[in-house]
Parts: C-alpha cells; sequence; structure tokens
C-alpha cells in the first residue's frame, strides 16, 4: 500500500535574474581556453575595428570575423593553462587542419571542400605569452604576441597539416604586437588581392 501524500501550494517569489551575472559566470574566467580563445577574436576584431555595435559572435562561421569582404580567422594557444597555470607548456599548437565542409551563416549553406584548402583568406595566430595566467594579463594586449598570414600561404606552405607550432610560425611570418594587426592583415590583403587569391575562397 502506498500513503498517499497531499502538498500544499504556497506562493514563492521568483528571484529576478541578472543577465549580466550569467556573462560572468559563464564567460568570467579568462583563462580557460574556450574562453580565452573567443577572447583573442574579440581582440582581434577590435584592432580591424571588425566588431558592429550590437552584432554577436557566431559559432560555427566560415571564419570568425568580416573585415572589408575578407575572411578573418582568428587561432589563440597560451603558455599557461588553467589547469596548470604556475607551468608554461612545453609546446604550444594550433589546430589549422583544413575543414571538410564549411557553413556560411549568412547565406546559411553548406560547401564541401573539395581541394582541402582552409577556407579564411587571413590567419591571425594569437599567443599568450605570461606564466601564470590570469583575468588581468589576459585582457591585457600587450601580453599576446600575434602572427598574420594569408589562407593561401598555409596552404601553399602546410598543405594539410593538422597543427603548427612557434617555431614554424616564426619562419612563416615575423610576430607581431596587438597594434600591428590591422597594418600587417591590411598588406596581406593588398598583396592576395593583387595576386587574385581572394575571390571565391572558402565558397
Amino acid at each position: 500500500m502506498f500513503e498517499v501524500v497531499t502538498a500544499t501550494v504556497v506562493n514563492v517569489k521568483v528571484p529576478e535574474l541578472d543577465i549580466d551575472s550569467y556573462h560572468r559566470w559563464a564567460a568570467g574566467n579568462l583563462v580557460d581556453n574556450r574562453n580565452r580563445g573567443i577572447f583573442a577574436e574579440w581582440l582581434v576584431g577590435q584592432a580591424l575595428g571588425a566588431i558592429e555595435d550590437g552584432k554577436h559572435r557566431v559559432e560555427w562561421d566560415a571564419w570568425d570575423l568580416d573585415y572589408c569582404d575578407i575572411g578573418i580567422e582568428v587561432k589563440a594557444s597560451g603558455l599557461s593553462q588553467s589547469w596548470n597555470r604556475h607551468e608554461a607548456s612545453k609546446r604550444s599548437s594550433f589546430n589549422i587542419a583544413p575543414p571538410k565542409s564549411v557553413w556560411h551563416a549568412s547565406t546559411d549553406m553548406w560547401a564541401t571542400n573539395h581541394d582541402g584548402t582552409r577556407p579564411a583568406h587571413v590567419y591571425v595566430f594569437c599567443l599568450h605569452e605570461p606564466v601564470p595566467a590570469n583575468n588581468e594579463n589576459v585582457a591585457e594586449p600587450n601580453e599576446w604576441k600575434f602572427w598574420v598570414i594569408s589562407g593561401h600561404t598555409l596552404d601553399k606552405q602546410l598543405g594539410r597539416q593538422q597543427t603548427v607550432g612557434i617555431e614554424r610560425l616564426n619562419r612563416l611570418a615575423n610576430p607581431i604586437r596587438w597594434t600591428d594587426i590591422k597594418p600587417s592583415v591590411d598588406a596581406i590583403i593588398f598583396a592576395v588581392s593583387n595576386a587574385g587569391n581572394v575571390a571565391n575562397r572558402g565558397q
């Protein structure tokens, strides 16, 4: 036999939700790999002036930022990891694997990557150097090192290579500061436009 229990329903005051509290809870730890990567996208976007007011980041788009009708992909890494902040990573690398297919958010269309090239026109590699990492030094642009390389150069020099390390990046481009990102990207856009390597990339 089961005993039937009756419950009295009382009015419970539902707490008001603070959306800023959610933002702090979800993305407040900038040392976390995912959050640091998204912050790097924002950091590059700010350097380029590519983030419009009222626009939100789009997950899984073909590239991270649109700038002057050019696709910019941002890759981030750090010497200090959230699970071991006080010891520098012995080997920092970036994922550069060409995708099998790409989704273009602006058209909601998928495209198969038949030739195995990388979809973005320009890649910005971002390395956060301080050990240990914390929110304050992640948020400081001068604590980062950057490399700006065209997608065409990555395809030509590295083929379908899955990852790239710091030493190889240094052979492909000189590291630069945050304030040098825009002129470096502009220079590559000018060069690849004249070479005809801009149109239809990643389509």
